[in-house]
């Protein structure tokens, strides 16, 4: 049983802890960092120290991805760390929020670099819609909405590029074995996965503009070359310019990074 009076004190100093970490963490990156503390409910059932290295070690390593693509040339959002706003049970992803990109801790063994890379893509998509007032670019918003954004032929082009992409090992950061473990996507999912790997990830790109530009951004951004229609079409929706390219290399110290973190424990104190 939880001593109330301990666990009293136990969850201010892991508040604490979050907000000098965010400090911490927001001097690296240079920009806007807030830990939110995971509620009081979670921490009874999980305990505490589970969640503090959850929170933290979630933070850390985006903070590392972040680091990585601040060097390659990237503009970086702020970052903001919140259960609530994204539950470990709904599902594996990342939110985009104006200036902010939101993550859930507790899910940094199935985190690969490839869903912050993607996140960050959505922050410089929607700075380039709000800076571009042309007439051009509130045409193409407005296609993306009320039409196809690609049409079949470029829906076809598109899932080649996939599968020439996941043949040559770009979506091998993916821990989708890990995903089922834990709830995050069902059985059925992954034997689609495994039946034909290339229409299960270009799945997200169909969904709208903001989705297409986010999937190539993060294929390009590591250096993948698209389809000349693939491509024109990620140019006329305002795409982020593509800088220095994220290697192979970088991608896997960031992987082997991450299995790092997972084994830390942080101390509550």
């Amino acid at each position: 049983m939880i001593n109330p009076v301990n666990f009293k004190t136990d969850y201010k100093l892991y508040k604490q802890m979050l907000k000098a970490n965010s400090k911490r963490i927001g001097e690296s990156i240079e920009k806007k960092v807030t830990i939110v503390p995971t509620s009081k409910k979670l921490c009874r059932k999980n305990g505490i120290q589970q969640e503090l290295n959850n929170s933290l070690n979630t933070a850390d390593y985006i903070k590392t991805v972040y680091l990585m693509m601040k060097n390659k040339g990237y503009k970086l959002p702020n970052l903001y760390i919140d259960e609530a706003q994204l539950p470990r049970k709904y599902n594996l992803a990342g939110l985009q929020s104006g200036n902010w990109n939101i993550f859930g801790p507790g899910r940094l063994e199935v985190s690969s670099p490839s869903l912050v890379i993607h996140e960050v893509g959505h922050y410089l998509h929607n700075k380039n819609m709000a800076y571009n007032q042309s007439l051009y670019a509130m045409f193409n918003a407005f296609r993306g909405i009320f039409r196809p954004h690609l049409n079949k032929n470029e829906k076809k082009i598109l899932t080649e590029d996939f599968k020439r992409a996941y043949q040559n090992g770009y979506f091998n950061d993916l821990e989708l074995k890990k995903c089922l473990e834990k709830g995050y996507i069902d059985k059925e999912t992954l034997n689609e996965f495994y039946k034909t790997p290339e229409k299960f990830l270009v799945k997200n790109a169909f969904t709208n503009v903001d989705e297409f530009i986010a999937e190539y951004f993060t294929l390009a951004a590591q250096g993948f070359k698209f389809s000349p229609e693939i491509t024109k079409r990620y140019q006329a929706f305002h795409g982020p310019e593509i800088k220095e390219q994220i290697s192979k290399e970088d991608i896997n110290n960031l992987v082997e990074y991450r299995k790092e973190l997972e084994k830390r424990n942080v101390i509550l104190a």
